[in-house]
């Protein structure tokens, strides 16, 4: 028989005699690869699937986007194209007609959104809608009445997360009622909210967007032949950047002055959101898996000590009989490789399963036209080197201790094998209540200071990781509480209404709404779109104006309103500017032809505690730097007696100049809602947490089962009952587990923290996160490290039941 062959045979009965371990420890290895490669794949699946996504629908290169209430004679934009030096990289534009809405769909339901018209242009359609479900938009007929309308694509996701038929009639702003035709998506809206403002913290569900041709959008926001918004696209290879440029001198010289932004690719929400959130993911996912595969390197490192000293006297034979220890090395290292190739080759099965939730999660949440989720081979062979690599590497260390002792050291049993007590004699002044046999489970692991750091490592790492993903959603959670309790501190039945200009505040538009019998006190302001600008950084805002006497003013931590700009704690910090700091301020203001851009130097004389860093507050007085005085194109409304703010929604449908309504309560529901479906994602990653808790678990009570059965069985033979065996071994467990556990949350907590500061920081700019790790994760973390680890023993209860006690005790010197 050849050595080849014997080494095989020798190291396939270490394998049985230890399956249990040995299947144990494989699904460890397992769960670390194969969560490692699923989680890993989903940043290459959903940047495959935003390039699709983006590159079906012709996604702008660049966008000019006018102020606020201010509208240009269709065609305007486009005729300013024509005169650019670089008017040759067009390959497509289109002007379109944004306006906000509200929107009353069947089933009762109701919210504020946008309303998207697009005109024809030169080049293929930019910015354009695909439809999933029901039919593309007819051809208008006509202009004039509601019925000569050619209807509107409702977005998707507004759609699908409320249940809608994929067809029906909608109520929108003036009270006109139109039909869609179909369900869609476009690229700026993929993540639903609005194209930029507050409304990017308006979730699908609760913000509705139509999609329209130019002349219905005209007609239903009664703004004939008006334009406000000019998307187009460049040739392969031209400078988004000199274009931006040079459409940025042709806007300055345009007279009657107009406010206009141009914005490139990079700056839609939605874009910058779907691909910076690839990174960030990416980086959450890796310190998990890297977390998963630390926990099977100690779980790994633990078995294969523990098969090493097993065999020790084996080994010191076969060194006294001369052979070289690098040969018997062989036999342990053999047991490591297959245990982790076994290990590796489940981790590709179990990648797979975990990747099906997982796809499915990311579709719901970021319903993209075009999906694609093909096999990661590159991630998957990365994940298999790693975890082949890392226990084979951590089983190496215990081999190379072992061929390093003396023959007559290992050959020795019994009592001449000792070789120390470790941390015991800590407890010669310190004895337990009870019997004799009560001090064995904590001498037990002060004896063995060594196996008992590496267990408790390997249920740290598996407790950090769900510590770490349970508090991303506290972190989460305690930001919007945060947001959601200055909001509604004051005034929570408020209904913030938009109007879809500028008008006199004690005019005709603003005294239909104060008759409205559903309206109680109305309040009017102002709300301005604008960019804060200091040391180099600029952050966008929606300045809102607060008239004297508000009903709500925000919850300031330093300063007053009143003398300057409120600005939130995020905006502040972002900015390098403190209280009195001043700042540049670029907004429109209104000049004898229209809207201009203005910059203003304004001292910072609050700030909010608000995490959200879009929203900026003025009192009257600052506000005459807008031109615009005794305007107002915000109403906020305190509902009368017995109504509700759906009722005051509702009938404000009807009156013409009302864009949209929306309750106080819409930004943080949406965030909500987004942080729910956010939620799937991380339980998948928190179950296989959970599960790497419980195999190393049970691989710990099972080896320590194994390795103490002479222990159990001479106190078996005198007199002891099975089931006070167990609860030792259970006691062990839990020491050794509490100790994993406190370390695992504070472990999970540093992780948290960095993640907090680092990743979720460049991924959610607009809000000010903090760390934060509820009182219910760490007392259900410690609970579940506790009871996992002390339900593990139940499981070698029946092969303690069927101890053979004289067969156990037999020893051969």
């Amino acid at each position: 028989m050849s050595s080849r062959v014997l080494w095989l045979r020798w190291s396939w009965r270490d394998l049985r005699a230890r399956w249990a371990q040995v299947c144990a420890l494989a699904a460890v290895i397992a769960l670390g690869t194969g969560g490692y490669a699923a989680l890993l794949s989903t940043s290459a699946w959903r940047t495959q699937s935003n390039d699709a996504s983006f590159a079906l629908l012709h996604t702008h290169d660049l966008r000019v986007a006018l102020a606020q209430g201010s509208t240009v004679r269709q065609g305007s934009l486009l005729a300013l194209l024509r005169g650019l030096p670089h008017a040759t990289d067009v390959t497509g534009a289109r002007e379109r007609l944004i306006v906000p809405t509200q929107v009353a769909a069947p089933k009762r339901v109701l919210g504020p959104g946008e309303l998207v018209g697009t005109g024809p242009g030169p080049g293929p359609a930019v910015d354009a809608v695909h439809v999933s479900a029901g039919q593309d938009l007819p051809t208008a007929t006509g202009t004039g009445s509601s019925s000569n309308l050619a209807g509107v694509i409702l977005d998707r996701g507004f759609a699908r997360q409320n249940r809608l038929p994929d067809s029906g009639m909608l109520r929108v702003a003036g009270g006109a009622r139109v039909r869609y035709t179909g369900i869609g998506q476009s690229p700026e809206y993929f993540m639903g909210g609005g194209s930029g403002g507050a409304t990017v913290f308006l979730s699908q569900k609760t913000y509705a967007v139509l999609f329209t041709a130019l002349g219905t959008a005209q007609q239903l926001a009664g703004a004939p032949g008006q334009v406000n918004d000019l998307v187009l696209t460049l040739k392969p290879g031209s400078s988004p950047a000199t274009f931006q440029r040079e459409l940025q001198a042709a806007l300055a010289a345009v007279r009657p002055p107009v406010s206009a932004t141009v914005s490139a690719r990079a700056d839609i929400p939605s874009y910058r959101v779907l691909y910076d959130d690839i990174k960030g993911d990416a980086e959450l996912w890796r310190a998990i898996a890297i977390l998963l595969l630390a926990g099977a390197a100690f779980a790994a490192l633990n078995l294969t000590t523990r098969i090493v000293e097993a065999q020790r006297r084996e080994t010191g034979i076969g060194m006294a009989l001369g052979v070289r220890p690098s040969l018997l090395a062989v036999r342990p290292l053999l047991f490591a490789a297959q245990v982790a190739l076994i290990g590796v080759l489940f981790g590709a099965g179990v990648g797979y399963l975990v990747g099906i939730p997982l796809a499915r999660v990311f579709a719901d949440l970021l319903p993209l036209p075009v999906w694609h989720t093909p096999f990661q081979g590159g991630t998957f062979a990365q994940a298999a080197v790693i975890g082949f690599v890392l226990p084979f590497a951590a089983a190496a260390w215990p081999v190379w201790r072992a061929v390093r002792v003396q023959p007559v050291q290992a050959i020795r049993v019994g009592h001449l094998a000792a070789r120390g007590n470790g941390l015991a004699p800590l407890l010669t002044w310190l004895r337990l209540p009870g019997r004799g046999y009560h001090q064995i489970p904590l001498r037990n692991v002060l004896r063995t200071p060594r196996r008992s750091a590496l267990t408790l490592l390997g249920i740290a790492a598996a407790i950090a990781t769900l510590v770490t993903i349970v508090g991303l959603l506290d972190t989460f959670r305690a930001t919007l509480d945060t947001a959601s309790a200055g909001l509604l501190r004051a005034a929570p039945a408020r209904v913030t209404v938009s109007l879809d200009s500028y008008y006199p505040a004690h005019g005709a538009v603003v005294a239909q709404v104060r008759a409205l019998p559903e309206a109680g006190q109305v309040q009017a302001g102002l709300m301005v779109p604008g960019t804060v600008r200091s040391h180099g950084r600029s952050v966008d805002v929606a300045a809102e104006v607060l008239p004297a006497g508000a009903a709500w003013t925000p919850q300031l931590s330093a300063g007053r309103l009143g003398g300057g700009l409120v600005l939130s704690r995020k905006a502040a910090a972002d900015l390098g500017a403190g209280l009195g700091s001043v700042v540049t301020f670029r907004h429109p203001q209104a000049s004898g032809g229209g809207l201009r851009t203005a910059d203003s130097q304004v001292p910072v004389a609050g700030i909010d505690a608000s995490p959200m860093r879009v929203y900026a507050y003025l009192d009257s007085a600052t506000a005459a730097l807008f031109g615009l005085p005794g305007m107002t194109n915000l109403l906020t409304i305190l509902p009368s007696a017995g109504h509700s703010p759906a009722d005051v929604q509702r009938a404000l449908l009807d009156l013409p100049h009302v864009a949209s309504a929306q309750s106080v309560q819409a930004a943080t529901d949406g965030l909500r809602d987004s942080l729910d479906q956010f939620t799937g994602i991380l339980n998948v990653a928190a179950g296989v947490a959970l599960l790497l808790v419980l195999l190393i678990a049970f691989n710990t009570a099972s080896i320590g089962t194994d390795e103490r059965s002479r222990e159990h069985a001479t106190m078996m033979a005198f007199g002891l009952p099975a089931r006070t065996v167990l609860g030792m071994t259970a006691t062990e467990s839990v020491l050794v587990g509490v100790l994993g556990t406190v370390t695992g949350v504070a472990a999970g907590y540093g992780l948290l923290a960095w993640l907090t500061a680092t990743t979720i920081a460049g991924v959610m700019p607009e809000i000010g996160v903090t760390t934060a790790l509820s009182a219910g994760t760490v007392a259900a973390a410690v609970l579940l490290g506790t009871a996992v680890v002390a339900a593990a023993p139940l499981f070698t209860l029946r092969r303690l039941r069927r101890t053979d006690i004289p067969a156990t005790l037999r020893v051969v010197e």
